[in-house]
């Protein structure tokens, strides 16, 4: 089953990212735009990963904190 893409889910998704232009967690925008954090994951992955930038933190790399491209 190919899932259909909604729109208003990926520009929500751009607002929150665009409201944390330093980076933020996928967590903190599921919380934002009130989305599964699933549907986030799922969408940074996939339909926004040539926007996206990732910065990996922590001791072992357990924090992925991501932001828009420049």
């Amino acid at each position: 089953m190919v899932r259909k893409v909604d729109k208003e889910k990926l520009y929500k998704i751009k607002q929150s990212l665009r409201r944390h232009p330093m980076g933020t967690y996928g967590s903190q925008i599921s919380r934002e735009t009130k989305l599964a954090k699933t549907t986030v994951s799922y969408l940074l992955n996939t339909k926004l990963k040539d926007e996206i930038e990732e910065i990996i933190s922590g001791q072992k790399g357990l924090f992925k904190i991501v932001k828009l491209k420049n």
